[in-house]
C-alpha cells in the first residue's frame, strides 16, 4: 500500500484569511491616527497667518491702502480701510475671512495707543500703508498639541514667528 504524500504549508483559504485580518487592522489602526492631519493644521495656519501678515503690509505699501486684523468667534478677518465710507470692510481674497479648526485658537495681544482713525471702533491690529503696524503678539495655539507659536512684530518690517 502506497503511504500517502504529507503537504506541508498552508490552503489558499487560510492565506486569504490571514490577509484579510491585517487589512482590517491596518484599516483601523490608520483611521485612528488624525493626528498627522490636525499636526498639518497647525503647520498650515502658522505658515498661512505669516504669508497674510507679510502679503497685507506689501499691499498696503504699494496701494496705499490700511489694513485691520479682527479675531471671529471661530476664526479671524482681515479688514481694509474704505476711504470713500470712512470705515473698515472685510477684505477681499487673498485677505477674506478664514475659520480656524475646532483643535486651533488666536490670541491677541497688541498696543494700539497712539492709533486714531476718526475715533471709530478700530481693529486690534493696524497694518498701515506707511509700513507702521499695530506693535503685537498673535499666539496660535493647539489644543490636541499643548504647543504654542507666536507671530510678532515690533511695529515696523516683516512679521516673524518666536520661536518656542
Amino acid at each position: 500500500m502506497k503511504a500517502r504524500p504529507i503537504f506541508k504549508g498552508f490552503t489558499l483559504i487560510e492565506i486569504l484569511v490571514v490577509l484579510l485580518i491585517v487589512t482590517i487592522l491596518a484599516g483601523v489602526t490608520i483611521a485612528r491616527l488624525p493626528t498627522f492631519s490636525r499636526n498639518a493644521d497647525f503647520e498650515t495656519e502658522t505658515r498661512r497667518l505669516q504669508l497674510l501678515f507679510n502679503m497685507a503690509r506689501q499691499e498696503s505699501i504699494l496701494d496705499s491702502t490700511e489694513f485691520g486684523f479682527r479675531l471671529t468667534d471661530d476664526g479671524y478677518k482681515f479688514l481694509k480701510f474704505d476711504d470713500g465710507s470712512q470705515s473698515w470692510k472685510d477684505a477681499e481674497s487673498p485677505f477674506q475671512v478664514r475659520l480656524l479648526p475646532d483643535e486651533l485658537r488666536l490670541v491677541i495681544e497688541a498696543d494700539s495707543k497712539g492709533f486714531s482713525f476718526l475715533g471709530e471702533n478700530l481693529p486690534p491690529i493696524l497694518i498701515l500703508s506707511s509700513g507702521e503696524n499695530t506693535p503685537f503678539r498673535l499666539i496660535l495655539q493647539s489644543k490636541l498639541q499643548r504647543a504654542s507659536r507666536t507671530l510678532m512684530s515690533e511695529g515696523y518690517g516683516e512679521f516673524v514667528w518666536d520661536e518656542q
